[in-house]
């Protein structure tokens, strides 16, 4: 009997703990420790007619057409991006991007959920672009519109109509960098830099579309963006925590030091980007014209892996 009251009393401890930190702070070492940034299909099913919360869809405009999500607006990933000296999908001057979220009605103090057709680079590149322009209040949807539509949840073919609003950012630019800077910091042992394209590709067996020269910025490690993410039910969700932590503890990379990432493009490196803040890291750069910069001037200098 005494036992059995010792067990009983223990189990009602357990309980009350759980109930006082909550389920998912009981299982804390396990979870993202930034998971604000993420909203699932559930939850989004109960924010969408809130007049504060701007539902955007970053696939391309004939997927939008198709089907979105009930009260979603389309902001395609390429019509939020900009060409300069022949350089493509760079992030646009800042009065074009405060023009392009006020005509979508888009204020400052919004919370935007923003998805794709599933959650790769297309919505993580809105993601970085919104997180440059310092907007507080951002989630990507997990699973993204696959998701959605495979629970059958309600979808729409309707453009919701919009009252034009007057968008101020507050653009954090430690978030972006360039080339002048990448070089300034190749020997900097409190920076890290981050190739996000597959390993054949940065080791420089072949040179990236659009790029004339094969290989890598000189000292950064590889972590494929693609593999950040995992299938489940269906659709593609981000990996657990201890799944990411461990892809980038693999590759070295510590939250004490800053981390520039690149890929070919600008738009895949986001991918780690926003996968890096989900885990808590902080002090992160994306490279905006990455290799088809880097890789095409003569003069900056590149790295490749000893073939067999």
């Amino acid at each position: 009997m005494y036992r059995h009251k010792q067990a009983l009393t223990a189990w009602i401890l357990c309980m009350a703990l759980i109930a006082a930190i909550g389920w998912t702070g009981f299982a804390a070492a396990a979870e993202y420790a930034s998971p604000e940034l993420l909203i699932s299909t559930k939850a989004l099913a109960g924010l969408k007619d809130k007049a504060d919360v701007k539902i955007l869809d970053a696939r391309k405009p004939e997927a939008y057409k198709a089907g979105h999500i009930p009260g979603a607006l389309p902001m395609p990933r390429r019509s939020i991006q900009y060409t300069e000296r022949g350089v493509k999908e760079l992030i646009p001057p800042l009065k074009e991007m405060e023009a392009a979220l006020g005509k979508l009605g888009i204020k400052p103090t919004d919370t935007l959920i923003l998805y794709d057709e599933t959650i790769t680079r297309e919505v993580a590149r809105v993601f970085w672009t919104m997180d440059v322009l310092g907007h507080a209040k951002i989630r990507v949807l997990n699973g993204g519109m696959s998701k959605w539509a495979k629970e059958r949840r309600p979808i729409s073919r309707e453009t919701p109509s919009v009252t034009t609003a007057t968008y101020k950012a507050r653009p954090d630019w430690s978030k972006w960098t360039d080339a002048a800077y990448v070089l300034a910091n190749l020997k900097n042992p409190k920076v890290a830099i981050l190739d996000s394209r597959s390993a054949r590709v940065w080791k420089g067996v072949v040179a990236s579309k659009a790029v004339k020269r094969a290989g890598r910025i000189p000292g950064s490690v590889n972590v494929d963006s693609d593999l950040t993410l995992a299938s489940k039910g269906g659709a593609k969700l981000f990996k657990s925590a201890d799944e990411l932590a461990k892809l980038y503890e693999k590759a070295g990379l510590s939250k004490d030091k800053e981390i520039i990432i690149y890929c070919r493009t600008g738009v895949r490196a986001t991918a780690n980007y926003l996968a890096l803040k989900l885990l808590g890291y902080d002090n992160l750069r994306s490279y905006d014209a990455s290799m088809v910069d880097w890789g095409n001037r003569a003069e900056l200098p590149m790295e490749r892996s000893k073939m067999n």
